[in-house]
């Protein structure tokens, strides 16, 4: 196996673990966080399938955009969650009362502990 091969090789791997990579961002926006780690690790994988004397391989093309979605997308939902949850908890009491009940009828997780409020 020459150098030409074990390079092509690599930048095969790197060029489908962006793509995939990017296929999760996207498909996992919802979430948040997840989105952003994943969609963060494409756009790398797919700088690292760039070689100087190649083209940017096609894969990486689409592993870049799926992963700039998804990370949009997860941006959007923090801040979305930001803006109509954790915000007016902290200016409404009556409204973060209700959030602890709520948070503690549903999943057993005592907000004040959550956050280490005493």
């Amino acid at each position: 196996m020459n150098q030409n091969d074990i390079n092509s090789a690599s930048i095969r791997s790197f060029a489908t673990a962006s793509i995939i990579c990017g296929l999760i961002a996207t498909a996992t926006f919802f979430t948040g966080i997840i989105p952003l780690v994943a969609g963060g690790l494409g756009i790398l994988f797919a700088v690292l399938s760039r070689r100087e004397d190649r083209p940017f391989p096609s894969m990486s093309w689409w592993g870049v955009v799926l992963s700039a979605v998804g990370i949009f997308m997860g941006g959007l939902i923090l801040t979305y969650a930001l803006v109509t949850m954790v915000i007016p908890m902290t200016n409404d009491p009556a409204y973060y009362q209700e959030m602890k009940t709520l948070y503690m009828n549903t999943y057993g997780i005592n907000l004040d502990e959550l956050w280490g409020i005493q």
